[in-house]
């Protein structure tokens, strides 16, 4: 049988009626909030004790709480790249940060999103949504005006547009209104640009699409959660991110928006790594930079009161990419024209569906190239050469450096990828490893980048459906 992208046993919709809840006349609303490097342990509902997450945890409570959600790198810009597209970073033409390397003065200037593909907010908008983009872009420099959220769909944005640094510059639309803000601000900014948007297009459907810079470094809490946590400066800004989304769901309470918007809250990636004593990957093992759970596994939680039933937790495995054939669906939206990695998992959300995998779809762990491969409780850690380990994981001595044969991991007994157990598995590894080879020859497999790198989009051909 030939290997599908996904795992999760849900149909692909091309798109159709949208859904709304009890009583609604228009499509749903969506709040998609994307934090930053938070790890799969940093929230109260997933096991934290160091911090108090009262408001994130209500998501649960109020929806449903995924325990194996993947995002499609270990990366900031990939992993945003296919959340916005649904499609592996390879097809959309960011297998790599546009912020690494700076050894060349303008080398990274045109490395972004590829022009050519559909976000969200485009297939949105074409439906009459209101758009806003608030937050950390960093899906290219936008000193290339083609990068720039607004030509990717969003009617505004408000943020800084990479990682943010000490004194990162704020843009409102295409402008810089301060060239050196203060982190400690930023979050209090964006809260209240969320809510005024909200506000001023609560009589017409809208998406607001969030990426906070937290709890990226620097770690710097706004003066109201400083030392409000039991666990320093970090335990300080999750605590602040807790009540930002505190503050967007009263908000919408307040506004009679509650029962007709999909909340969606996720990270982008892992923790940073253990050495910098930043975050936590709970159970898992591995940090941001490496295609270990702890790398790509992430909290994410769904709320839709009335339509998404309240205090359930899922073991599906579903993924990032997953969010824009599920908004297409709900939007009653048509679906970009181009090959799709994520599916439709309204059915799962809305519990008409169990969360059975199907026994032939498998999940791809890629960063720049095809690094492991998920079947059912499977994962195959593939052999690599030096030029296929991403330079990331070179500067930070992480991951598989020098893996000469298959890994292989049992999920369900070795949540922590400590026991190779391929010599007891033969036939597993090598089903997976045929899945690899017809998976890089539709991905394509990219070199981490030297200092002059070129956009993917460039120099490859559209693929067709």
């Amino acid at each position: 049988m030939k290997a599908s992208f996904r795992i999760l046993a849900v149909a692909c919709l091309a798109g159709g009626a949208s859904v709304c809840a009890a009583g609604a006349d228009r499509p749903p609303n969506v709040v998609l909030i994307f934090a930053d490097d938070l790890g799969y342990g940093d929230l109260g509902c997933y096991g934290a004790k160091h911090v108090q997450t009262p408001n994130i945890d209500r998501l649960a409570a109020e929806g449903v709480r995924f325990t194996e959600f993947y995002v499609a790198a270990s990366v900031c810009s990939p992993s945003r790249a296919a959340l916005l597209t649904g499609r592996y970073p390879q097809r959309a033409g960011l297998p790599w940060c546009p912020m690494w390397p700076r050894k060349k003065p303008g080398s990274r200037d045109n490395i972004g999103l590829d022009p050519a593909e559909t976000t969200i907010a485009e297939m949105l908008k074409q439906e009459g949504y209101a758009t806003l983009c608030v937050g950390k872009w960093h899906l290219g420099h936008l000193a290339k005006d083609v990068f720039h959220p607004m030509n990717h769909g969003f009617d505004e944005y408000y943020g800084v547009p990479e990682n943010y640094g000490d004194s990162p510059q704020l843009w409102d639309g295409r402008k810089i209104v301060e060239q050196k803000t203060d982190p400690a601000r930023l979050t209090e900014k964006y809260t209240r640009r969320v809510i005024e948007f909200i506000q001023r297009n609560q009589n017409k459907p809208f998406l607001v699409y969030y990426p906070s810079n937290l709890v990226h470094v620097p770690v710097r809490p706004g003066p109201r959660f400083k030392g409000s946590s039991r666990a320093g400066d970090y335990g300080d800004v999750v605590q602040e991110l807790d009540g930002s989304v505190g503050e967007i769901l009263t908000a919408l309470m307040d506004l009679g928006l509650d029962r007709n918007t999909l909340v969606i809250f996720a990270s982008d990636n892992g923790p940073l790594p253990e050495t910098l004593k930043y975050g936590s990957a709970g159970p898992l093992h591995g940090s941001k930079f490496t295609s270990f759970e702890g790398g790509q596994r992430v909290p994410c939680l769904v709320r839709w009161p009335g339509a998404i039933p309240a205090g359930r937790t899922s073991d599906a495995c579903t993924m990032a990419m997953d969010w824009l054939p599920t908004i297409a669906h709900l939007a009653g939206a048509p679906l970009p024209q181009v090959k799709l990695d994520g599916c439709d998992i309204w059915p799962l959300l809305s519990g008409k569906s169990d969360d059975q995998a199907s026994p032939e779809v498998f999940y791809y762990y890629n960063e720049a190239n095809l690094q492991a491969i998920r079947w059912q409780h499977w994962k195959l850690h593939l052999p690599r050469t030096e030029k296929m380990i991403p330079y990331y994981q070179r500067h930070h001595k992480l991951g598989f450096m020098n893996l000469k044969k298959p890994f292989l991991v049992d999920l369900r007994s070795d949540v922590g990828e400590s026991q190779d157990v391929s010599a007891e598995h033969p036939d597993v590894v090598s089903k997976i490893e045929t899945v690899a080879v017809d998976a890089r020859r539709r991905l394509g497999d990219v070199e981490s980048p030297g200092t002059e790198q070129r956009p993917v989009w460039e120099s490859r051909k559209q693929e067709k459906k």
